[in-house]
């Protein structure tokens, strides 16, 4: 079964559990947020009550399946402060996904030395006393700079030796130079060989704004941007059946209704594509 989404927002009076009942109305079958405010270090406390109310609420609507986006503050490939602060953060959110019941969380590997990001990994899940779940998975990046994990070698290398899964993001995959416009399938058959697409668990349905090769990270709705059609491949491949895809694009009652057309069009050819 395909799942699917959006990224929700905790904002308001009812938090985290506003998230599970915006789900509920709008029929998804999976959802991320972030834990905290995406721009701050500062932690943020749930009451008992809070908790209860999204657990109960995510049981209620089938124990609907969630992701935890970690800060973008974090940098796992930074030195010093940073990285003490980074591995503080991401430590936070996943303890937040256990308090909440959350099965995933997902963060931007950074930028800077490989080495670092798989200490930073290992050492958050360490401090959160993780130990099946939540899963930690790693980001694809679009490349640029020194980021780490636009290439899909490098993330294997990050995963080799660890419990630490991966989420796709189909627009940074383009973006870095896969051509999953061109070769949707080509692209997961890479992905599969290097990461294992065992180990692929969520997936980031974003179009893109920028060209192939672009390094440009900045989302587009589907079919409206430079992947376009060729999206529908990812979606329906048999290999991936049973992730959880996500859109993380603006959001307004037009735009949700827009993306989950198209999704819900292209589930229809489910079948005959399996």
């Amino acid at each position: 079964m395909r799942r699917y989404g959006f990224h929700l927002s905790i904002a308001g009076k009812k938090g985290v559990a506003g998230a599970v009942e915006e789900a509920m109305a709008l029929g998804l079958t999976a959802f991320q947020i972030f834990a905290k405010s995406p721009r701050s270090w500062r932690p943020r406390t749930y009451t008992p009550k809070e908790v209860e109310a999204f657990r109960a609420l995510k049981e209620m609507a089938g124990n609907l399946p969630a992701v935890i986006h970690a800060s973008y503050l974090v940098n796992l490939g930074a030195e010093g402060e940073l990285w003490e602060k980074s591995v503080a953060s991401l430590a936070d959110d996943l303890e937040k996904a256990r308090l909440l019941g959350v099965e995933y969380v997902v963060v931007h590997p950074g930028s800077g030395d490989p080495r670092r990001v798989k200490e930073g990994a290992l050492k958050a899940l360490r401090l959160a006393q993780v130990k099946e779940r939540p899963r930690l998975l790693l980001e694809n990046t679009a490349g640029g700079g020194e980021k780490v994990g636009a290439d899909f070698a490098e993330l294997a290398w990050l995963l080799e030796d660890t419990p630490l899964g991966v989420c796709l993001d189909t627009c940074h995959a383009f973006a870095a130079g896969y051509d999953v416009k061109g070769d949707p399938g080509g692209v997961l058959g890479e992905l599969n060989r290097t990461v294992g697409l065992d180990r692929v668990l969520v997936v980031h349905l974003n179009d893109s704004v920028g060209g192939l090769g672009s390094r440009i990270d900045h989302h587009a709705h589907l079919l409206k941007g430079e992947i376009g059609e060729a999206l529908k491949a990812v979606f329906l491949d048999p290999r991936l059946e049973e992730r959880l895809f996500l859109l993380e694009t603006p959001r307004s009652p037009e735009e949700d209704a827009w993306n989950l057309r198209v999704l819900r069009s292209w589930l229809e050819e489910a079948p005959a594509q399996e």
